[in-house]
């Protein structure tokens, strides 16, 4: 037995001496793939087969190289991309013929990883030409979105030699890059010349400027590009700087602002029959002159309907009042409004739609359940309304239907004071838009802290369908001065029409003002939080930014953003010193900004 355990103890130590342990496979890879050879070779001449292939030196995958890869010059049609195993080939079309003396460049962004560990290869890039010179200059620069900038995501940024202005909407430009996760883009292989310079979310992939609904940009100014050798720091030793000879490019810092127009042609985006006695018409712009008129052989009052646009006017609500109308499961309607004819002048455009709804059969109640159930009389109520109200609000209620009747003598307002409530005088509007929606504000001012009571005495309110109110009641208090915090802003320079908005985390405007001769504004009552300040140069002074318009050469209207986000507590005064020179737009969109990218 003692023999035994000796012999178990000494194969468990042979055991272990021979396992010490699993491999850990070494260090992890993180080099991406390297070309080992290719055909042709990188900026090899007079190469005009249809089909290019490079080696790696290891396994390589391809992530999304459809949406990331670019072909310089544009071809008409798109070439086959395949990688196997260490290989990568680019078929171009058979019907495609490269065109003669001209440099391709085939820029595949970041699409390239090797197969295990996914490292990419950052900005891989493959020229050669079909003449006796591989053309060598660049455009850089970056593209952002022009109202929030953001860096914008796969869009084209194209170089046309052809300088007159309508080549963007029906020439394929010279030369191409597309923008990366950074709005970065570089147009390579240019040959010496003026250029100009474009950025196009191409909808329908023609490298034009022809459909309205396309995201654009434009440079100012004609481009003319360069290189040169320039001398800098590699390394710092202890008592010496090393220099080497760099190649750089010019321009390498153009800043390019993507847009989308205001559209100008109005068209109907749909209609809508929720409710039997509802309709509504939705349109791409504001609607101007719109009429609809139920199509019947009956005849119906002018007053047949309330018409209720949005706040853009780009919707019309329709209130049937006239019940035999909107008892009917089909209605034919004719409706027209203010549109384009085939000669892009302004014209009446008519049309004629049916619109359908149909309720569901309601289940039969027992005879049990209908003696139990209670009588229940439908009274107008308010649908919306604000329970606390900032000092230099209004209290805002939205009704659910058009009222057609209402008594202001019926509506009073109350002041909580103590225990008792005294009633003060104010003043009720009607939005002139939106006409279901009511405020009231008091003809001297709100008291800090203080309860108020609206009143509306029973029959006070009737709406288009004859139904009125009982009393109503709503309670709403007014914030109290020291759950606010004030932001006082003082502007290095002065701008004519720059506006100042005051943003919250979603970036809504909370607050805005134009900013005074002596550069000092003030925001007051602001709610506790996080904020943001942009500024808008305000050209045309209508209180909003607006888009550009290409025909005009007309560039959006330009943006700054104060480049931190501004913490306010209750009861501070918060002083923001704020100079523009100081903006820098590369540092702003790394802290605060995430690529925008609209691509299919």
């Amino acid at each position: 037995m003692r023999n035994y355990i000796l012999g178990l103890v000494a194969i468990v130590i042979l055991y272990s001496c021979a396992n010490p342990g699993y491999p850990t496979g070494g260090p992890k890879d993180e080099a991406p793939p390297k070309i080992k050879r290719s055909t042709p070779k990188p900026n090899a001449l007079n190469y005009k087969r249809d089909e290019v292939i490079i080696e790696f030196d290891e396994i390589i995958k391809l992530d999304d190289v459809y949406q990331k890869y670019v072909i310089s010059p544009p071809l008409k049609k798109r070439p086959k991309i395949v990688a196997r195993a260490h290989k990568l080939s680019i078929t171009f079309d058979e019907e495609e013929e490269l065109q003669d003396n001209t440099t391709y460049t085939l820029d595949f962004a970041n699409a390239i990883q090797d197969n295990n560990e996914g490292n990419p290869i950052e900005s891989f890039v493959f020229s050669f030409s079909t003449g006796e010179v591989v053309d060598s200059f660049a455009i850089m620069g970056n593209l952002w979105e022009a109202n929030d900038l953001s860096p914008v995501e796969g869009a084209l940024v194209m170089a046309h030699k052809n300088l007159n202005d309508t080549a963007f909407t029906h020439d394929v430009p010279v030369r191409l890059g597309k923008t990366d996760e950074k709005g970065h883009f570089a147009i390579r292989n240019l040959s010496p010349g003026e250029y100009r310079v474009y950025a196009l979310e191409d909808g329908n992939r023609n490298y034009m400027f022809d459909q309205p609904g396309e995201y654009i940009a434009w440079y100012d100014t004609v481009v003319s590009p360069s290189m040169e050798y320039v001398q800098m720091p590699d390394t710092v030793a202890a008592d010496s700087v090393v220099f080497n000879d760099e190649l750089v490019y010019s321009p390498n810092d153009l800043k390019l602002f993507l847009f989308k127009e205001e559209g100008t042609e109005q068209y109907p985006l749909g209609e809508e029959r929720k409710d039997s006695n509802t309709l509504a018409f939705f349109f791409n712009l504001p609607v101007e002159n719109f009429k609809v008129e139920p199509v019947s052989e009956e005849s119906f009052d002018d007053d047949w309907a309330v018409f209720e646009p949005s706040l853009k006017n780009d919707t019309v609500f329709v209130w049937i009042v006239d019940s035999t109308l909107y008892k009917k499961d089909t209605l034919t309607m004719a409706y027209s409004y203010l549109g384009l004819d085939s000669l892009k002048k302004p014209a009446t455009v008519q049309d004629t739609i049916k619109m359908y709804y149909f309720s569901l059969p309601q289940k039969k109640e027992s005879r049990r359940k209908k003696k139990k159930a209670k009588v229940v009389v439908n009274t107008l109520k308010m649908s919306k309304s604000s329970s606390a109200v900032d000092v230099y609000d209004r209290f805002n209620f939205i009704m659910p239907t058009p009222i057609q009747q209402f008594d202001i003598n019926g509506v009073n307002l109350w002041e909580k004071v103590d225990t008792l409530l005294e009633k003060r005088e104010f003043v009720l509007l009607q939005d002139s838009l939106f006409k279901r929606r009511y405020s009231v504000q008091p003809k001297d001012k709100w008291m800090p802290g203080a309860n108020y009571l609206l009143t509306v005495d029973s029959a006070a309110m009737k709406d288009v369908y004859g139904l009125s109110c009982d009393s109503i009641g709503k309670q709403f208090k007014v914030k109290e001065l020291d759950s606010y915090g004030t932001m006082l802003i003082k502007m290095e320079q002065i701008g004519e029409n720059w506006l100042v908005q005051l943003m919250d985390n979603s970036e809504n405007v909370i607050q805005q003002k134009y900013v005074p001769k002596s550069g000092k504004l003030g925001f007051q009552y602001v709610d506790p939080g996080t904020y943001t300040l942009k500024l808008v140069v305000d050209k045309n002074r209508n209180g909003m930014w607006d888009t550009g318009r290409y025909a005009k050469k007309q560039q959006p209207e330009q943006v700054f953003y104060y480049p931190e986000k501004i913490s306010l507590r209750a009861t501070w005064e918060h002083v923001v010193e704020w100079d523009l020179e100081d903006f820098d737009i590369y540092d702003f969109v790394e802290k605060n900004r995430k690529p925008k990218s609209r691509a299919d």
